[in-house]
């Protein structure tokens, strides 16, 4: 720490050098061990006229130790700005203190001193006084609601805007304090402290140094204002709307007359005659090319008109032959449920919902015999009217082609060959085959591309069925395919799908993916195949949030209530 004579000079020099401080000081910490000085030591230099004065803050009563700007930065070891007040035997000034506390060899554990920067608050009140309000005019609050600044020196530091309410008998200026040191923005009622006048008060928070700036304004200006704007308003428009009337009406003249001479015609042409003769115009002025015009914009409707009766017959042909193409393919998959209805076992239900008119899924199931149950789920390549006739044949080849003891990977290994000749078109469709025997619950499954399975446990838990996989059907005529055994518990649920649920896009091409597809698997445990499935389809839309449904949906669910032993 260096001597008091150098302390003196130091602080005199920043002084000088920064013309917004009003005085700056070093206040040592009376109870710190030498080398400091014992007791009050605290010089201070400050501004006195055009010149800079120093003194020892420490002499005579004044216990600085006690004062905010000394106490606060020694307990919080972080600078401080402090309140707003009246320094009797320092400054002797209306100002704040920035203080800051100085440590020995920067350890936060040896507090030596304060070092402070006084700013002088007379600005602001210069400053507020300036400003162009009428017979309004400007405060500032502290953090505590004591007036910083007001016309009325004598309430500077003096009284509080709380203790101003209360002589007032004024709740609403209560509440107004309140919300100004909460950090609040407004414009709300009030009334002139100054002249009792009705008038708006506008605050706004002072964000470093915790207080508030008000600007009162009274309803006699403001409306003073807003008569002189209406009237000054009011006489521009009236000189404004004349001369525009005044111009309008010459243009119109100049155009409207010759334009009579096409209103026959034109209101002709608006009932649809389209055959009504328009008059003659040989010249090349604004009407000449503007029945001109009209003559090559009947042309053009009646072209237009007959081209849109022929597009209309045509899709109505198109769409009646969809519509019929819709109803042939949905006949092909199994719609009624349940579909066994005297064998109580099982529940079983499926959907299957095209992204266009007609699709490439297809779903299937049947009992080859009393202890058997087939269930098939396929996805064709691409959409549309291609895809539908691929599915047929599908259809129909996987049926033909099941004999009774056949496993689901030589089922798929006969449907891949079938498909695999002259497939010219290179189309192809991924499969998921299941063999379920009633009497145990084993089931034998297979795949060919297709999205795995899930098996929901009685007890809420899903599983992914065992990771065989086979490549696409109807590419690679020799292609091998593997199949695997799982068993379904009573109370456990076979899920199958297509990928139209999994790659389901939200409006953020987001996919829904096979952990939300699981979660809400078990999210719906408990209730019935045909719930479950809708349930599902419910959570798709909810995710789709109006994005258009890009892929055909297709889920099949099968839950075993009980086996046959």
């Amino acid at each position: 720490m260096p001597d008091v004579p150098e302390l003196y000079r130091m602080l005199e020099e920043t002084v000088r050098a920064n013309p917004e401080i009003l005085g700056a000081a070093i206040a040592l910490d009376p109870k710190h061990e030498p080398p400091a000085p014992a007791g009050y030591v605290a010089p201070y230099a400050y501004r006195s006229g055009s010149s800079i004065a120093t003194k020892d803050l420490g002499e005579g009563d004044y216990a600085y130790d006690t004062w905010d700007w000394f106490t606060r930065p020694r307990s919080s070891a972080n600078p401080v700005w402090s309140e707003p007040y009246f320094d009797v035997g320092g400054g002797d000034a209306l100002m704040v203190t920035y203080s800051a506390p100085v440590f020995a060899d920067g350890d936060p554990n040896r507090f030596v001193a304060v070092a402070t920067a006084d700013i002088s608050l007379e600005w602001l009140t210069d400053l507020l006084a300036r400003l162009r309000l009428g017979s309004g005019y400007a405060f500032v609050i502290s953090r505590t609601g004591a007036f910083v600044s007001h016309p009325m020196h004598s309430m500077i530091m003096n009284e509080t805007i709380f203790t101003v309410a209360d002589r007032e008998n004024d709740p609403s200026m209560r509440d107004v304090g309140r919300r100004m040191l909460g950090g609040e923005t407004g414009f709300v009622r009030y009334h002139s402290i100054m002249t009792g006048e009705p008038g708006w008060l506008a605050f706004a928070p002072l964000r470093r140094s915790g207080g508030s700036l008000g600007l009162v304004f009274t309803e006699a200006d403001i409306m003073s204002q807003v008569a002189a704007l209406s009237h000054a308003s009011a006489g521009y428009g009236a000189v404004g709307v004349i001369l525009l009337a005044l111009i309008i009406r010459l243009i119109a003249l100049s155009i409207t007359r010759p334009i009579q001479r096409l209103e026959a015609a034109t209101r002709a042409l608006g009932s649809g005659d389209l055959d009504t003769p328009l008059p003659a115009c040989s010249g090349d002025d604004e009407i000449s090319r503007l029945s001109r015009a009209f003559g090559a914009m009947r042309t053009s409707l009646k072209e237009h008109i007959e081209q849109l009766r022929e597009t209309t017959a045509a899709r109505e042909r198109i769409e009646s032959e969809l519509q019929t193409a819709r109803s042939i393919q949905m006949s092909l998959v199994p719609k009624t449920f349940p579909p066994f209805p005297d064998r109580r076992e099982f529940d079983l239900y499926a959907l299957l919902e095209p992204a266009r008119e007609i699709g490439g899924d297809y779903y299937d199931f049947f009992m080859p015999d009393d202890d058997h149950l087939c269930l098939a789920v396929c996805d064709v390549s691409g959409k549309g009217m291609p895809a539908a006739l691929f599915m047929a044949v599908t259809r129909t080849l996987l049926r033909g082609l099941y004999e009774p003891g056949i496993g689901p990977a030589s089922w798929i290994a006969r449907l891949n060959g079938a498909l695999a000749q002259e497939n010219d078109a290179a189309m192809f469709v991924t499969v998921f085959l299941a063999v379920v025997n009633l009497k145990d619950g084993a089931c034998v499954f297979a795949r060919g591309g297709h999205n795995p399975p899930l098996l929901l446990r009685a007890d809420g838990a899903v599983e992914v069925l065992p990771a065989i996989d086979g490549p696409v059907v109807g590419v690679m005529e020799d292609a091998e395919f593997a199949e695997a055994t799982t068993t379904i518990q009573p109370g456990d649920t076979l899920f199958a799908y297509t990928d139209g649920v999994t790659e389901a896009m939200d409006v953020a091409d987001e996919m829904f993916g096979l952990e939300r597809t699981a979660a809400e698997l078990s999210r719906v445990e408990g209730r019935s195949c045909e719930q479950l499935i809708h349930d599902i389809r419910g959570a798709l839309e909810t995710h789709a949030g109006g994005a258009p449904q890009s892929d055909d949906i297709t889920m099949l669910a099968l839950r075993l209530l009980a086996t046959v032993r």
